[in-house]
């Protein structure tokens, strides 16, 4: 239910302030580490109150180990 409630702030705070961006990069959020259909169902949902009236959108999902050198 935490969860849920941070990402429906959040969301309201991209729509705040995106309201004009011609699209909207989001790190997608982590998978669950449980393989089951409730953590399943529960992670779609948290998606979807996250990306919830954001009509371009781009999820993006990195390995977590980027690595900024000094050619980047």
């Amino acid at each position: 239910m935490r969860k849920m409630h941070s990402a429906v702030r959040l969301n309201q705070q991209i729509r705040d302030r995106s309201h004009d961006a011609k699209l909207v990069l989001i790190n997608l959020p982590s998978p669950p580490s449980k393989q089951t259909s409730l953590a399943a169902f529960s992670y779609m949902e948290y998606v979807d109150a996250l990306t919830e009236g954001l009509h371009r959108l781009l999820l993006m999902r990195g390995s977590g180990r980027e690595v900024i050198t000094i050619f980047s």
